[in-house]
């Protein structure tokens, strides 16, 4: 299956399963898709070989993930030669990884994965305060336990303790003696990723406007791998920052993208350039920096924005 056609599926899965989506066609971009539905946001970087993932990459998902109180996920068809498992969780630089078949079942059909890959095979989590109480209302010793499952004394109390995950095969075991489900489901819709934020800028251009937006009070993330450059914010609103040193072709088609991404997350864009008349591509504005200067506060960026984008509207409807 063809990249193209894999995205074109997830896709396909995420608005059969009631989603809004915006695509992107970034080249090198950390998300392919990004999906929104009634309280859940999701941003989804899709390939063939999850291995292809870069760390910078998966960096900057997360980075996105953590700003917009989203969760990121990877979905792919395999990982060096071997295809990813249905109803497993793979993990690529600290996030969760996923088949298409994976994803079908966890949004059309509510059912949360609870294995996991990690190196040496195939695991899940366990309620390690419910396998005490099992243990013990069957009668058995730590010792008895252990002996049966093939594991240490240490290692079972260690499962107990919730310090350790299982084998696949040995949870397995646990459900048939005791005929009780024990493992945990993994939630890939709202993962806690860690994250570093303080990214420096690249260019003198970006560093001039990362302090301005500062100084205008605003928050800022920077993002490498995406269509803008930064993400801001204020007390009530968010911001896609897109930074050039002046109007391209390139600099367009990033805007248009910027603006379908911002109708699906609630956020307005904006792209600063080292030069250019004021003008709205979509429903991002393009304006030059020296704009910022007679600017006195983040409210009233966001005001200028949004004059911008009525005017615009009346000129298309006048």
């Amino acid at each position: 299956m063809e990249r193209e056609r894999l995205i074109k599926t997830v896709e396909a899965i995420l608005r059969g399963a009631g989603y809004k989506t915006a695509r992107l066609d970034f080249r090198g971009s950390c998300f392919d898709l990004v999906a929104s539905r009634t309280l859940t946001l999701l941003f989804v970087k899709v390939v063939i070989n999850i291995d292809t993932v870069t760390e910078g990459q998966a960096e900057d998902l997360k980075r996105l993930a953590n700003f917009f109180n989203a969760s990121p996920i990877i979905v792919g068809l395999k990982s060096k030669n071997a295809e990813l498992e249905e109803g497993v969780v793979y993990e690529r630089f600290g996030v969760h990884t996923l088949s298409p078949e994976t994803l079908y079942d966890v949004l059309v059909e509510n059912e949360l994965p609870a294995v996991f890959a990690e190196r040496g095979g195939l695991y899940v989590r366990i309620n390690g305060k419910l396998l005490r109480e099992l243990r013990e209302r069957h009668g058995y010793s730590v010792g008895e336990l252990s002996r049966l499952l093939g594991v240490s004394r240490k290692t079972l109390l260690n499962y107990e303790r919730g310090e350790q995950a299982v084998s696949l095969e040995v949870a397995l075991l646990l459900e048939d003696l005791f005929d009780e489900p024990l493992a945990e489901p993994i939630d890939v819709l709202n993962a806690k990723v860690e994250v570093k934020r303080n990214l420096k800028p690249e260019t003198p251009l970006e560093r001039e406007i990362f302090e301005r937006l500062r100084t205008l009070g605003l928050g800022l993330v920077k993002v490498k791998k995406a269509p803008f450059n930064a993400v801001s914010r204020g007390d009530e609103f968010k911001i896609l920052t897109g930074i050039d040193e002046k109007k391209t072709p390139s600099t367009v088609r990033r805007a248009e993208m910027v603006a379908e991404v911002g109708r699906i997350i609630n956020s307005d864009g904006v792209f600063i350039l080292e030069k250019t008349k004021i003008e709205v591509v979509d429903s991002v504005p393009l304006i030059p920096k020296e704009s910022l200067r007679e600017v006195r506060d983040a409210d009233e960026l966001i005001n200028l924005i949004e004059e911008l984008k009525r005017e615009i509207r009346a000129r298309l409807f006048s």
